[in-house]
C-alpha cells in the first residue's frame, strides 16, 4: 500500500515538473497572430475622407510617416520574436510550471504592443508617448531572455544534442533587444521622434554575432 502511494506521488510530481510544449506553442501562435493583426488597427483614415483633395491627402500622408514606421517596426520585431521563440522551443525537451509562467509573462507584454505602438505612432514628438513603447519592448525581450536563461541553466530543459556553443550564441542574441530598448529609452528624452531607429540595427547585430560564432566553429 505505501508503495502504491509513493508511486502516485511520484507521478503527480513528474506531471507538474514535465509538461508538453504543444499547448504553450499553440497559445503563442494564437496570440502572435492576433497581436500582429491588431497592429494594423493603429492605421486610421481621417474623418470625411471622401471630402479630401490632393493637398489634403498629401498632408495626411506626410503626417502619418511615424505611424507607418512604428507599425512596420512593431510587426517585424514581433515576427523576429515569433521565429526566435519557435527556434528556442525546438531545442527543448519539455516545459515545467516555472518556464510556462515565464512564457505567459512574455505573451502578456507582447499582447500590450498594439496599445503602446499606437501611442508612439500617433504622438511622435513627446518623450512621454515614446517611453511606454520602449518599456514594452524591454519587457517583451527581457521575459523572453529570462525564459531562455531558465531553460538553459544547467541544461534544465534542453535536449541532449544542444551544444554549449549554441546555448552561448542564443543567449548572446537574446541580450541584444533589451539592451537596444534601454538605449532607445535614453534617446526618447533627446529626440523622441527618432528614438525607435536603433531597433533597425538589431538584425545587423544578430548577423554580426552569427558571423563571429560561425568563424569560431
Amino acid at each position: 500500500m505505501p508503495t502504491e502511494k509513493n508511486s502516485d506521488v511520484n507521478q503527480v510530481e513528474k506531471h507538474h515538473r514535465w509538461l508538453t510544449l504543444n499547448r504553450i506553442a499553440a497559445l503563442t501562435d494564437g496570440i502572435f497572430a492576433i497581436v500582429m493583426t491588431l497592429l494594423v488597427l493603429t492605421l486610421d483614415l481621417p474623418e470625411k475622407v471622401e471630402l479630401m483633395n490632393h493637398a489634403d491627402i498629401r498632408e495626411f500622408l506626410n503626417s502619418q510617416w511615424h505611424v507607418l514606421f512604428i507599425y512596420m517596426l512593431s510587426f517585424l520585431i514581433l515576427a523576429k520574436f515569433w521565429t526566435a521563440h519557435h527556434s528556442q522551443f525546438s531545442h527543448l525537451k519539455a516545459t515545467n510550471p516555472t518556464h510556462l509562467w515565464l512564457n505567459i509573462l512574455f505573451l502578456m507584454f507582447t499582447a500590450l504592443l498594439p496599445f503602446t505602438s499606437d501611442l508612439a505612432g500617433e504622438l511622435p514628438i513627446y518623450w512621454l508617448s515614446q517611453i511606454p513603447f520602449h518599456i514594452n519592448m524591454f519587457l517583451i525581450s527581457i521575459t523572453f531572455l529570462m525564459s531562455w536563461l531558465y531553460t538553459s541553466k544547467e541544461r534544465r530543459l534542453l535536449k541532449d544534442d544542444v551544444s554549449e556553443s549554441l546555448v552561448r550564441y542564443t543567449t548572446l542574441k537574446a541580450w541584444v533587444t533589451p539592451i537596444v530598448a534601454i538605449f532607445c529609452m535614453g534617446m526618447a528624452f533627446i529626440i523622441p521622434a527618432y528614438s525607435s531607429i536603433p531597433y533597425l540595427f538589431i538584425p545587423i547585430i544578430h548577423k554580426f554575432i552569427r558571423f563571429r560564432f560561425k568563424n569560431r566553429s
